[in-house]
């Protein structure tokens, strides 16, 4: 029976993937699914499998039994036959709860992926997870990387968040891994086949991506690194954002109820280290940015980039090497008085939260590393010298972050938090959105 568009066809949908062998091998799910982007009306779910024959991909409407087929598909693979797979699925039912249901033949359906679609409410009060730096070795090596702290996955899932934002360094390529499209492919692929705790928090809400230098290239890649459009390839084919077909990089937006977010790409425009005139973010970019962050109606405006952005200090990656283009961006901020903009930033291997007036305008930002990789020694903190930090949230942990958008209209708040491995917490932070604008 045919429905309309508040009513649809109640089928499954079956994608035909074949492989070019001698010998086709049957159907293999590898691991999956992993929840993307996910808006009222649209979601994105993620897959990787092995073989010859048909999947089979349908979402399941936990309110209305409705099953709803998908409308676009995207893969890629590599020289061994493994596919990774990104499924979009659209027109579904805002506030209502799905279940992903999908087999490969000859497996049975698998149902453990369930995920909710955002309200119709423009306001709404919302909390999601953050963190960056995940250091995990898929071979032997994993017995110390990460060791046990790989366990910060289960007691990420256990604080039920509505979505979780990567900061970069998600994944690290070592050694081999950054010398050919396929042993990038194999990297990603392995750490979600190998670590059970990581696949279950990917397919526990959705997730949002944006890249550092270790899931680009190598240590400190810039624009110049060889490898780069495979590198594109690879990371769009594994973490299924809502990404722009038109643009160049690694960069796109979202948005949740009144918060939006603004994922940057600090390395495929970053020119190399030495020229204060160069470019970090790059003009095609930082005109994106700055147009987006002018027309956004939205109350706090979330910019992601995987370098710290209001410190001063030159050690390791910083924004702060590019003065030029930082001070272009800050200055168009203040002296425009866009409301309710905080930067969210990683990389460091500790946790922080700085302030800094910036022509009357109050900026924050979070910087939360490393979930798995190892803390920063303390030897080296006195070249950091961030005169902006808040000396009560510096956190030399394993750790993460959980942000809560909270209250409604003067009222509404950002409460920041940092916990620790286990889940305890350590500060929080409370920041007004009345108070994010200049004076």
């Amino acid at each position: 029976m045919l429905k309309n568009k508040h009513l649809l066809v109640s089928f499954f949908c079956f994608v035909t993937l074949a492989i070019s062998a001698q010998n086709p091998e049957k159907p293999r799910l590898i691991t999956g699914p992993v929840l993307g982007a996910v808006s009222a009306t649209t979601a994105r779910v993620w897959f990787a499998y092995k073989g010859d024959g048909q999947n089979l991909v349908s979402l399941q409407d936990m309110n209305d039994n409705t099953f709803y087929r998908a409308t676009r598909f995207e893969k890629i693979n590599d020289k061994k036959g493994r596919f990774a797979l990104t499924v979009d699925f659209t027109n579904l039912q805002p506030g209502h709860t799905y279940k992903v249901v999908y087999a490969v033949d000859p497996l049975q359906p698998y149902t453990k992926c369930i995920f909710r679609t955002l309200d119709a409410e423009e306001v709404c009060d919302v909390n999601f997870l953050v963190g960056s730096c995940a250091y995990m070795s898929p071979g032997f090596a994993r017995i110390a990387f990460p060791g046990p702290w790989v366990h910060i996955f289960s007691s990420m899932k256990r604080k039920d968040s509505d979505f979780m934002v990567w900061l970069g360094d998600n994944v690290y390529y070592m050694g081999k891994d950054y010398k050919s499209y396929d042993n990038m492919f194999d990297r990603q692929l392995k750490l979600r086949e190998n670590f059970y705790t990581l696949r279950d928090f990917l397919n526990h809400q959705p997730n949002y991506a944006i890249w550092d230098d270790h899931d680009y290239g190598w240590n400190d890649a810039d624009k110049n690194f060889p490898l780069k459009e495979d590198a594109l390839k690879v990371y769009k084919g594994f973490w299924p954002n809502n990404y722009q077909d038109s643009v160049g990089g690694n960069y796109f937006s979202f948005r949740q109820y009144d918060a939006e977010f603004f994922m940057t790409d600090n390395r495929w425009f970053l020119d190399p280290e030495g020229d204060t005139t160069g470019a970090y973010l790059g003009k095609e970019q930082l005109a994106w940015l700055i147009d987006g962050l002018k027309n956004s109606t939205a109350t706090f405006k979330f910019i992601c980039t995987g370098s710290q952005v209001i410190s001063d200090s030159w050690y390791d990656d910083s924004y702060a090497k590019y003065p030029v283009e930082r001070n272009q961006l800050l200055d168009f901020v203040a002296e425009n008085n866009i409301p309710g903009v905080i930067f969210l930033t990683g990389d460091k291997h500790f946790t922080e939260l700085s302030k800094r007036e910036w022509k009357g305008y109050p900026f924050y930002d979070f910087t939360c590393s490393p979930l798995t990789s190892p803390i920063l020694n303390t030897k080296y903190l006195k070249a950091f010298q961030n005169t902006y930090s808040i000396k009560s949230t510096i956190l030399y942990k394993k750790n993460f972050g959980r942000i809560t958008l909270q209250g409604y209209g003067e009222n509404r708040t950002c409460l920041i938090e940092a916990f620790k491995l286990g889940g305890k917490k350590k500060w929080a932070y409370s920041i007004p959105a009345a108070e994010l604008k200049r004076k």
